[in-house]
């Protein structure tokens, strides 16, 4: 009968140490976690972050750009009249050949890095006053550039 008490003893210490780990193991997990969370949640909100203001400022700089180019241009490439339609970063580009054929297609724009991509073709393009030039980016050839006045 002692040798089953001090067994059971042994086990009970045995366990409630074991326990007693395991809950001190959380206990450090759990603070790293919330601290991590808060770090990160402090990192996105505090402007002395050095990576928050990028990420919180850039998509309105890019907002601002693109609403700069918000407007119809029209002008020529070569022969054919072109009709450009930019509202925020999308739009239309409708190209119009002297026998009448008509071909459109869909735009993006990139206003960080000034890239316009019509239907499959990503080109650059500069916005001076009421001018915008679009230069093919593969060609070396300056013969290559479509100037479109705003509407």
């Amino acid at each position: 009968m002692k040798l089953t008490k001090n067994v059971s003893f042994t086990a009970v210490v045995a366990l409630s140490l074991f326990l007693a780990a395991c809950g001190s193991t959380q206990n450090q997990a759990r603070p790293t976690q919330s601290s991590s969370a808060t770090l990160a949640t402090s990192s996105t909100t505090t402007p002395s972050s050095t990576t928050a203001p990028s990420s919180t400022t850039t998509p309105a700089t890019e907002e601002q750009t693109a609403g700069e180019l918000d407007r119809t241009y029209r002008g020529r490439d070569e022969e054919d009249e072109v009709t450009l339609i930019i509202t925020g970063t999308s739009g239309t580009w409708t190209q119009v050949e002297p026998d009448g054929e008509q071909e459109i297609k869909n735009v993006t724009i990139d206003p960080t890095n000034q890239r316009i991509v019509i239907g499959d073709d990503t080109e650059r393009y500069f916005l001076e006053g009421n001018q915008l030039t679009i230069e093919d980016i593969s060609e070396v050839d300056v013969n290559d550039t479509i100037v479109l006045t705003k509407q």
